[in-house]
């Protein structure tokens, strides 16, 4: 993977071998205002204009700002207008920590997102998610999967049945 992208907010890797393009938020997010949030955000949609993938990691494990209401609409009015400007359809995982309240956070964004050509699963594990994408399986695990599908989720995590899920 190629860093393509750093600030102290996040960081951007690409891997053209892959198709795989990564977006990991930091720690520091914590101390992130709304403006910078806001620049960050259309700073990670304008680059991932510029680069051909058909595979998506958000890592949110470590985001820690608190979206307010207006910012998750001006979010999901940017996603909706430019999102991933792509021919192919793209598949699209979601790390995120259990731990944090982020995940209710996450849920409210994505089922007002128009993502109609983009298959997307949520993880706790970056693991699980990169096995995913890159191998199209569910290895089954104590850690909860999400699958959002139709704009409705469903915690697949105890649709696992020691078997692997492709």
């Amino acid at each position: 993977m190629k860093n393509i992208y750093e600030s102290s907010f996040n960081k951007i890797e690409y891997s053209d071998k892959l198709k795989l393009l990564e977006i990991s938020w930091l720690k520091k997010t914590e101390s992130m205002n709304e403006n910078q949030f806001k620049s960050e955000f259309l700073t990670n949609l304008s680059i991932a204009q510029n680069y051909n993938f058909d595979k998506l990691i958000v890592d949110e494990s470590q985001f820690h700002f608190q979206r307010e209401l207006h910012i998750e609409q001006w979010a999901n009015s940017i996603i909706n207008t430019k999102q991933l400007k792509k021919s192919n359809k793209i598949k699209m995982a979601v790390v995120y920590s259990k731990e944090s309240l982020q995940e209710i956070a996450i849920k409210k964004i994505i089922t007002q997102m128009d993502l109609q050509d983009v298959e997307t699963i949520y993880f706790e594990s970056k693991v699980d998610a990169q096995n995913w994408l890159l191998n199209g399986e569910i290895i089954p695990s104590n850690r909860q999967v999400l699958i959002l599908y139709n704009n409705v989720f469903t915690d697949f995590s105890s649709y696992l049945d020691q078997k692997q899920v492709s």
